[in-house]
């Protein structure tokens, strides 16, 4: 995601487009015809349309809450001696709850991830990353107890999901001329690009079936 998001900047600064990185906003201000926005360092920026795409960031800017932020563990294996791990190299995903996915590498290794809890604070989800290891380590030996596996790397990490797992695109009537392109339940770059689609058929005067599908409304 962070390679691919880096590709668009590339490719779009070539037709016009500038980056402003590290440039926080302060506040938003919805104005009759246009958004003024003002920086931490005190610019002002004027436009005729606002599309926020920040993610969990996103949410002060909105009247309801509409995203339930959850912890996830991962861990990866040291390399396996074998380029066929199991049928076919698939990828294995879990329909329980808690879920539990697995993937194989390039480099022969066997990624496992889930065990979500709800987030608290990062301190809280980080703490717990030693023994969610243990947890996914037991879990795979449930499935594959041939197969011996040896934490390489873990990690933890935060992600969004909705009530009804579907994306929020579209405008609320509390902040005139701005848009939101809320890609959350585990399908982002996929509804984020239904978003994008959206959003800039609706500037451009056009109507998108997406903008009632996943509106706020809904």
């Amino acid at each position: 995601a962070y390679k691919f998001t880096h590709e668009l900047f590339i490719s779009n600064t070539k037709k016009g487009l500038n980056v402003f990185d590290n440039t926080e906003i302060k506040s938003i201000e919805n104005k009759k015809r246009s958004v003024r926005l003002t920086t931490a360092a005190g610019n002002i920026i004027t436009a005729k349309k606002l599309v926020i795409a920040c993610g969990y960031e996103s949410q002060k800017y909105l009247t309801r809450n509409v995203e339930n932020l959850k912890s996830t563990y991962a861990i990866v294996s040291e390399p396996l001696n074998t380029n066929k791990i199991w049928y076919q190299n698939c990828l294995i995903w879990e329909t329980a709850d808690p879920y539990l996915y697995l993937r194989t590498t390039k480099d022969k290794r066997i990624l496992i991830g889930g065990k979500d809890e709800k987030f608290l604070n990062a301190y809280h989800r980080d703490s717990k990353i030693h023994a969610k290891t243990k947890l996914l380590e037991k879990s795979f030996a449930q499935l594959f107890p041939e197969i011996i596996f040896k934490t390489d790397f873990q990690w933890a990490g935060t992600f969004s999901t909705t009530k009804d797992g579907l994306p929020f695109i579209g405008e609320i009537s509390q902040r005139p001329h701005t848009y939101f392109a809320l890609g959350f339940g585990g399908n982002g770059i996929t509804y984020s690009l239904i978003a994008a689609q959206a959003i800039t058929q609706n500037i451009l005067g056009k109507k998108h079936e997406a903008l009632k599908l996943f509106s706020f409304d809904r």
